[in-house]
């Protein structure tokens, strides 16, 4: 029961940030910056010149999209929060207007910084954003999904949400729920017909399904497939297929069980193991595919490393855990165990100091948070994957690693790869960096500070 604290602590502090960014976001008449002028102090030279957006979440919980040259660490452009199409060519900003009463949603071409257009919305929302960096655009563009952080009201939450034509601005749904669950945006389908809610509530977290065409909440009954998907232990944040119609995450598993201090040794084990959750956003329907039940810890520090990558054809899901030591292959289409695997196990720093750290302090020690720990190169021959320090290798033939790229040995939270390829980038919040690291033999290009917390890479253009 103490790890489980301890889990939904650290897992309750991140959401609470993400909610708190849907509150403050900054005021369009403050962005874009223009970028710093020559006059500058110069800055140091990165053997990389790609241009990287990143989604910072800053004092307060503001959050913005900052677009940085990665030669020098300029800042070229600061976009308010918000939402990346599907393409990651269009930004969904928005801000409140008219005295909150109404919600403006400006449309901007990322890498110029213009305006496309912008529509209002009556209302009180700000654009919906996991921490994973999912957009809360529909596959198809034309669905938007606006969200706002619950309150809570004669002791019960209100959650309200709205999804809105990107072309016109009309709504064509809301969301407006008083209980004594609070609900927060998972997902939406390729079509925009079915928005996936994560309901927190009772000591769980569901998932549930909003009917955007009956603008309805189904309940139980109806959905029971997905609404009986309840969250065992802890969950990394979704990833979908590259088609759009997957969201897929690994469930830690729980190792507790119903045994009492008088069973003695006739007590077993009932846990529930690892498993990894497959949601068809199109379709409704979750699938479950078990883990090995021996990849089952309770070791906070351990199970908090699993992350989720998907091959770019999207036939293979893989499920890695460097921190454990194992990674697991699943067939996308049957949805099936293929393979799995040991791999070099790496381990935190074993010193007295961090020990009595770890034991004295757990909560701040596993407020690490992976929201995006795993990639596959674009050939899909290798897999990254984030490790207690710097980035174990992975060849997807073998399932053998093929190195562990230490990287000063720092803890990584976030990757992300350039479309050829070539360079990694790997999000610190730690070391407040952003390293650069080629993939050719892991060698260090430079790097990148950060002015806040990085949550996510959301798009990187690459130099020419």
């Amino acid at each position: 029961m103490g790890q489980s604290r301890r889990i939904a602590a650290a897992t309750l502090g991140f959401l609470l940030a993400g909610c708190a960014t849907q509150v403050a976001a900054p005021r369009a008449s403050d962005t874009p910056t223009s970028a710093p002028s020559s006059s500058a102090t110069p800055r140091p030279t990165n053997a990389a010149s790609d241009t990287i957006y990143l989604r910072s979440v800053g004092s307060g919980g503001v959050a913005q999209v900052i677009v940085m040259n990665a030669r020098a660490g300029e800042t070229l452009h600061t976009y308010p929060d918000g939402s990346l199409s599907p393409d990651r060519g269009t930004l969904y900003a928005s801000e409140l207007v008219n005295g909150a009463t109404q919600t403006l949603v400006r449309v901007i071409d990322v890498v110029s910084g213009r305006e496309l257009r912008s529509f209002t919305v009556d209302g009180e929302y700000m654009t919906a954003r996991p921490d994973s960096g999912i957009s809360a655009v529909s596959r198809d563009g034309r669905h938007l999904v606006l969200g706002y952080n619950p309150g809570k009201f004669d002791d019960q939450w209100v959650s309200h949400m709205a999804v809105v034509d990107t072309a016109s601005g009309a709504v064509e749904a809301k969301l407006d729920v008083k209980s004594q669950s609070s609900f927060a945006f998972g997902a939406i389908s390729p079509d925009g017909t079915s928005l996936y809610l994560n309901e927190y509530g009772d000591g769980t977290t569901k998932v549930r399904v909003f009917d955007v065409p009956t603008r309805s909440l189904l309940p139980a009954t109806v959905t029971a497939g997905v609404t009986g998907l309840t969250q065992n232990g802890f969950r990394t944040p979704g990833l979908l297929s590259p088609d759009g119609r997957w969201m897929y995450s690994v469930d830690a598993g729980n190792a507790a069980t119903n045994c009492t201090s008088t069973d003695g040794p006739s007590c077993v084990p009932n846990g529930s193991p690892p498993y990894l959750v497959a949601l068809d956003l199109g379709s409704r329907r979750v699938q479950k595919v078990a883990l090995p039940t021996n990849q089952l810890s309770t070791d906070f520090e351990k199970y908090l490393l699993w992350s989720v990558g998907v091959a770019p054809s999207g036939d293979s899901v893989y499920a890695v855990n460097p921190a454990l030591g194992v990674i697991d292959e699943i067939d996308a289409r049957l949805l099936t165990l293929r393979r799995t695997a040991g791999i070099p196990q790496s381990r935190t720093d074993g010193g007295v100091l961090a020990a009595i750290t770890r034991f004295f302090f757990p909560i701040a020690d596993a407020k690490r948070y992976i929201t995006g720990g795993a990639v596959l190169s674009p050939d899909g021959t290798r897999i990254y994957a984030v490790a207690y320090n710097g980035v174990s290798v992975v060849g997807t033939e073998s399932l053998s690693s093929s190195a562990v790229w230490k990287a000063d040995n720092r803890e990584f939270d976030a990757l992300a790869l350039t479309p050829d390829g070539e360079r990694l980038y790997a999000v610190s919040n730690a070391s407040g960096v952003i390293s650069i690291i080629s993939t050719r033999d892991g060698s260090r290009l430079g790097e990148l500070k950060i002015p806040a917390f990085g949550q996510a890479i959301l798009r990187i253009d690459p130099s020419h």
